[in-house]
């Protein structure tokens, strides 16, 4: 399994996009900070703003055109020793030409390239610049009451909770109130259950049970009671004695005592890209599923993904959802649907600085779950010129995204592995399939 390191949280500005990637020299990857390392489902935390690297600038004029019977040659000779595990696909942006596919239409394991669907649906259904805002409120008639309520943001912090509660503790010593009963509403969504397809290790270790409040992205069975904690030691710092913490719903007349909004939802779409957060992308699923009037059910919500992703133009054929992250080993989506939804994020000027931003989609040899990957030849001459999200469960390898080739051509590829070990022989083999797409090998 391949999965990002953690790192200190900040969220992370988006940067400005290359339409045109030169190669460069990768790092080589090493023992203490191969991405590798650490299971892809692990929730990594955000690179702190400034320290995402650009993207190389170009190198000028394009090389020699390559024809598409020569590229579609290499890719089947280079994909000879992933058959019979291997469902892929290669596709002219431009053109919205197949170039090159290998059982494309099956639906197979995809991982964590769920994530490109989930975060797809969510901005169409949030928009790009919606933010989550997480509420303290206090009943008209109850002062000595507070209400904690969750909206299911998934980068809410200790800073901001900490916030909240000195901004709660201003307000109740202007009523003369020192101490409180603590309620904690997370009733935004319904008790937690587990995906079909997720197994039983991996919660709360790579995937919390999904609460609509959550503080620094740490995994527990209580996401929102452990939140509850950190306001409620903030609260006490300001001199605001706690009697009793119990999870309850607000009343619906409840007043506003203050309030804390996230970042813009492109910019966690583009964090929940890189790093592959499973978490992120769970309540991305939850909330935006909500937000179009479905029912509060796993079927309901993924059900709303499927509905987009059809909307947006991209077949559906042979898919099948459970969860937004791709911890689910019951998912299936085709190279050709992967391949499709890449291309269109690509051209629509809305989607592709979201998706294709430094700091989001992957950069081959530079960022995220690619930083530590392209780095030894031959694929290391794509360093730069790939974008794509990468997916890793113990015997399913995926990378899909857009090749920027060294011929200026872009094309759009999936390459699904199942049923092999997720070995750094496997994703060796979708590096060079993509850097063959890149045409520089």
């Amino acid at each position: 399994m391949s999965h990002p390191r953690r790192r200190p949280w900040a969220v992370a500005a988006l940067g400005v996009l290359a339409l045109v990637i030169g190669p460069s020299a990768a790092a080589q990857p090493g023992p203490e900070t191969d991405p590798e390392r650490v299971p892809e489902r692990v929730a990594g935390v955000p690179r702190p703003a400034g320290e995402v690297p650009a993207a190389p600038p170009s190198t000028g004029s394009a090389g020699q055109a390559v024809p598409d019977s020569t590229l579609a040659a290499r890719l089947q000779s280079r994909s000879e020793s992933l058959v019979p595990t291997l469902g892929g696909r290669v596709l002219d942006v431009d053109s919205g030409k197949s170039v090159w596919s290998r059982g494309a239409p099956v639906g197979l394991r995809p991982a964590s390239a769920t994530k490109v669907l989930t975060a797809m649906s969510a901005i169409k259904v949030l928009g790009a610049d919606h933010r989550y805002r997480t509420t303290v409120v206090q009943p008209r008639t109850q002062d000595d009451r507070v209400y904690l309520k969750g909206s299911g943001d998934p980068t809410l912090s200790t800073a901001r909770l900490t916030g909240l509660a000195n901004s709660t503790a201003t307000r109740l010593k202007s009523q003369g109130v020192s101490s409180v009963y603590l309620r904690v509403d997370d009733s935004l969504f319904p008790a937690p259950t587990n995906a079909h397809g997720w197994e039983k290790e991996d919660v709360p270790e790579y995937v919390a049970p999904v609460r609509a409040l959550v503080v620094d992205q740490k995994n527990s069975m209580d996401t929102s009671m452990q939140a509850a904690g950190v306001y409620a030691q903030a609260l006490r710092a300001k001199g605001i004695s706690i009697r009793s913490t119990t999870r309850m719903k607000a009343p619906e007349t409840a007043r506003k005592i203050t309030d804390r909004t996230s970042p813009v939802l492109r910019t966690v779409v583009a964090d929940m890209l890189r790093e592959s957060h499973n978490d992120y992308a769970e309540a991305l699923l939850w909330t935006s599923g909500l937000a179009a009037g479905g029912t509060p059910t796993w079927d309901a919500m993924t059900w709303r993904v499927r509905r987009e992703i059809q909307r947006y133009g991209v077949t559906t054929s042979g898919m099948t959802l459970h969860d937004g992250s791709g911890l689910s080993r019951a998912n299936r989506i085709s190279a050709t649907s992967l391949s499709d939804l890449t291309a269109r994020l690509w051209k629509d000027p809305a989607m592709r600085p979201v998706f294709f931003a430094d700091t989001a989609m992957p950069i081959a040899g530079r960022t995220g779950t690619l930083e530590n990957r392209f780095g030894t030849a031959p694929s290391s001459c794509a360093v730069g010129r790939v974008r794509a999200k990468t997916g890793s469960l113990r015997d399913t390898t995926v990378l899909a995204g857009i090749a920027v080739g060294t011929d200026g051509r872009t094309r759009s590829f999936a390459l699904l592995s199942n049923g092999r070990d997720n070995t750094a022989e496997v994703r060796q083999r979708l590096d060079e399939l993509a850097a063959t797409a890149v045409t520089c090998m």
